[in-house]
C-alpha cells in the first residue's frame, strides 16, 4: 500500500477578483462529538483552501485543519491500495462565499496543483516540498510505499457495502469501503447464471481484460476482480462526480468550451483503446463519469470488441439506438471507425441537448440516421459544424478519423487544445461537480441510492463445473503477483526540495 501525508502549504495566493469567504466564529464541539474531533474541526474550516488528493483515480477531499488562506495546514494521512504504478496529483481549491440562491452558486476556485511519481522501489519515507503549478506557493507532501508482505486474497468480506448506485440486467453496482485501507470503491456484482443464460460470457471476460490492461487517465481503472461460486466481482475506482448524463439532463446542454473539453478527453480515451485493438461500441452519456476535479472517466466495457487489428472487421449488431452508426443499421461489417460516429453523436448531444437524428419511434430514428440531412441550431459555430459533418459522415471510408485519430485532433475545432497537457491532466476543466467527500452519492439517481445495500453470498452454486471453467482467469489482484502495471502518463515530476 502507499501512504500519503499532505502536511501543509505556504504562499498560496487567491485571484484578485475572488471574494474571500468570511471565517465563521469558532464553535465549541458538543461533548458527544469530541471523539470525532478531527473531521469536525476540518468541517469548521470550510472557508480555507481544501485539496483533492488523487492516486490512480482514487480521490479524497481533504479540508484544512488550521492556518489561513495563504498558509493552510492539513496534516492528513491516507492509505491507498497499489495495483499499478501511477502518479499522485494534489489539486487545491477555495470555496466561494455561500450564496442564498443555490442555483447561482459559483464553482470552487482553482488555486493550483502538483503532480509527483511515488518511488515503488524504496520503502523509505519520501519527503518533498513542491512548487504549485497553475498557482503560487509550495505544498509539503510525504510518501511511503509498503509492499505487501504476504499474499492476501481479495474476497467479498474484504469490503463493507455502503450504498447502491446502479442496477442492470446482470446485477448491481455498490459503493464499498475496503476494510484494511478504508478506501472507497465501486463494486460491480454480476450473477454468473444470468451471464451464461444470455450468452454474455465472452463480453464479460472482455470487459475485465480491457479494464486490467488499459492505462489511460480518462478510463476508469480496475483495482481488483474476484469471483464466488455464483457471482463475479469487479472493483473499480469510484468516480462520484456523477454521470455526464446526469449533468446534461440537469443543464439541458453544454456550451462549446465544455463540450470541446469532454470531447477531447474522450477522443484520447478512444484513441488509447484503438491502439490496443479494442473497439468501444457503446459511447453514450450514461457511460461517462466526471471526477472530483471535473475530468471525465469512461466506464462500462461490456460491449467492447478485442483483437480488432487494423484491417479486422466485425458485424455484431450492438449499441444504443440513438448512437448506432449507419454501417450497423445496414448490416455491414465495421471497423474501429464506428467509434468516431458515436463521438460525433455525443458532441452533437452535448451542444444541442439531443442526438442529431433522435425520434421517439425507434424505426423512424433508424430511417433518419440513414437518410436525413444533418441540421444544426443557429448558435452552433462553423468549426463545430465542420467537425460534426466530418464525424457524422455516413460512408465510413469518407468519415473523419478513417486515416487515424490525428486528423480529428488537428481539426480547427480543437485549435485551443494542447494535447500533451491534456494527457497530463494539466488543462483545467471548465466545470467541477459539487462533491462533499469520497463516498458522496448525491450525483447519482435516488432510485438506486435509496435502496438498502444488501447482497446475498452463497457457498454452493447450481452452475456446472464446465460452465464455471468459462470464468477461469477472471481474478485480478496484481499486488499479490508482485507486479505493478506501467504508469499511464509521463510523471512530469518536479524535483524534490528540502523540507520547510
Amino acid at each position: 500500500m502507499l501512504l500519503i501525508r499532505v502536511c501543509d502549504a505556504r504562499g498560496i495566493s487567491v485571484p484578485s477578483d475572488v471574494t474571500l469567504p468570511s471565517p465563521p466564529p469558532s464553535q465549541p464541539l458538543p461533548p458527544q462529538q469530541q471523539r470525532n474531533r478531527d473531521s469536525l474541526t476540518r468541517k469548521q474550516h470550510w472557508w480555507l483552501p481544501y485539496v483533492v488528493l488523487e492516486f490512480d483515480k482514487n480521490e479524497i477531499l481533504v479540508d484544512a485543519l488550521a492556518g489561513d488562506t495563504q498558509n493552510p495546514i492539513y496534516q492528513y494521512r491516507a492509505h491507498f491500495d497499489v495495483s499499478r504504478s501511477s502518479d499522485v496529483t494534489i489539486s487545491m481549491y477555495l470555496r466561494p462565499p455561500p450564496n442564498k440562491d443555490p442555483k447561482q452558486q459559483p464553482t470552487d476556485y482553482f488555486l493550483g496543483s502538483v503532480k509527483l511519481q511515488p518511488n515503488f522501489d524504496s520503502t523509505r519515507m519520501d519527503d518533498q516540498v513542491l512548487q504549485m503549478t497553475g498557482g503560487t506557493g509550495m505544498i509539503h507532501v510525504q510518501l511511503c510505499y509498503k509492499p505487501q508482505q504476504q499474499a492476501q486474497p481479495i474476497a467479498f468480506d474484504s469490503f463493507v457495502l455502503l450504498r447502491v448506485i446502479g442496477r442492470g440486467s446482470f446485477g448491481k453496482v455498490y459503493v464499498v469501503r475496503k476494510k484494511d485501507t478504508n478506501r472507497i470503491y465501486a463494486m460491480k456484482v454480476l450473477r454468473k447464471s444470468r451471464i451464461i443464460s444470455r450468452s454474455e460470457v465472452t463480453h464479460t471476460m472482455a470487459e475485465k481484460t480491457v479494464l486490467a490492461k488499459i492505462r489511460n487517465p480518462f478510463i476508469v481503472p480496475l483495482k481488483f476482480a474476484f469471483q464466488s461460486p455464483d457471482k463475479l466481482y469487479l472493483v473499480l475506482a469510484f468516480i462520484n462526480g456523477g454521470e455526464l448524463f446526469h449533468h446534461l439532463q440537469k443543464e439541458g446542454r453544454f456550451n462549446e468550451e465544455r463540450s470541446r473539453f469532454y470531447t477531447a478527453e474522450l477522443l484520447s480515451a478512444l484513441e488509447c483503446l484503438h491502439d490496443f485493438n479494442v473497439i468501444y461500441r457503446d459511447l453514450k452519456p450514461e457511460n461517462i463519469l466526471i471526477d472530483y476535479n471535473g475530468h471525465i472517466a469512461l466506464c462500462d466495457f461490456g460491449l467492447c470488441k478485442l483483437d480488432m487489428k487494423e484491417n479486422e472487421r466485425t458485424n455484431t449488431f450492438c449499441g444504443t439506438p440513438e448512437y448506432l452508426a449507419p454501417e450497423l443499421l445496414l448490416g455491414q461489417s465495421y471497423q474501429k471507425i464506428v467509434d468516431w460516429w458515436t463521438l460525433g453523436v455525443l458532441l452533437y448531444e452535448m451542444l444541442t441537448g439531443l442526438p442529431p437524428f433522435y425520434d421517439e419511434n425507434t424505426n423512424e430514428m433508424y430511417r433518419k440516421i440513414l437518410q436525413d440531412e444533418l441540421r444544426f441550431p443557429d448558435d452552433i459555430t462553423e468549426d463545430a459544424k465542420s467537425l460534426l459533418r466530418g464525424l457524422l459522415t455516413r460512408d465510413p471510408v469518407q468519415r473523419l478519423g478513417y486515416n487515424g485519430s490525428t486528423e480529428i485532433k488537428s481539426h480547427p475545432f480543437f485549435a485551443s487544445i494542447d494535447w500533451k497537457l491534456l494527457m497530463q491532466k494539466k488543462l483545467q476543466p471548465p466545470f467541477k461537480p459539487s462533491v462533499e467527500n469520497a463516498f458522496d452519492t448525491s450525483n447519482f439517481d435516488e432510485e438506486f441510492t435509496s435502496e438498502a445495500p444488501l447482497e446475498s453470498v452463497v457457498d454452493e452454486s447450481q452452475i456446472s463445473r464446465t460452465m464455471q471453467e468459462q470464468f477461469v482467469g477472471f481474478t485480478y489482484n496484481p499486488a499479490n503477483d508482485g507486479v505493478l502495471g506501467e504508469s499511464y502518463t509521463p510523471s512530469g515530476v518536479s524535483g524534490s526540495q528540502p523540507r520547510w
